[in-house]
């Protein structure tokens, strides 16, 4: 070979350009992929060795650009977009604002002080069952009364919180839900 490889892809590159460039869409379907492919493929010539027998150029040139073609789409199924990256990073901050946090501790001051007004075992029973998350039978269990005692405590405890701190009450047709 007397001219080297580069410089022999190079000219069957520049001269069949737009027959490569209609080949390249139909493999990938869009024309500017195509020509895009094809400009990395140029870039790359210079990479092949001299040693490296290339025996059609045209189908050399074909296969190494839809390689690079290949390598390409499946680099950007990996790649985030703008629009993903933004929406990755506008994900909402849930921390309460300061008024929010000293609304919630004023809240729960009031209920508090609401609570101090109820009969001890029903207030032993709401704040079992609100604050320490106890099941209903295992509080019943604790103080030797009736599943059904623990649910007229608790909801006791919810219509005088709700009367006394303002609130609506919305009742359920079934009555209060039991807790395993």
């Amino acid at each position: 070979m007397g001219a080297s490889n580069r410089s022999i892809l190079q000219a069957v590159l520049a001269a069949d350009y737009e027959s490569l460039v209609r080949r390249l869409t139909r493999t990938f379907g869009c024309a500017d992929f195509a020509s895009e492919t094809l400009h990395d493929t140029f870039a790359r010539l210079d990479r092949i060795p001299d040693t490296t027998e290339v025996h059609s150029p045209k189908d050399y040139l074909v296969r190494t650009a839809i390689n690079i073609g290949k390598n390409r789409r499946r680099a950007e199924r990996y790649r985030a977009t703008a629009a993903e990256i933004e929406e990755m990073l506008s994900v909402a901050d849930e921390t309460p604002s300061p008024a929010q946090a000293v609304e919630a501790q004023s809240d729960m001051e009031s209920l508090r002080l609401v609570l101090t007004e109820l009969p001890p075992r029903v207030r032993k029973v709401f704040e079992a069952a609100l604050f320490d998350n106890v099941p209903y039978p295992e509080i019943s269990q604790s103080l030797g009364v009736s599943l059904r005692t623990v649910e007229r405590d608790i909801q006791q405890a919810i219509e005088h919180c709700a009367r006394r701190l303002g609130r609506n009450l919305m009742r359920r047709p079934s009555g209060p839900r039991r807790r395993a």
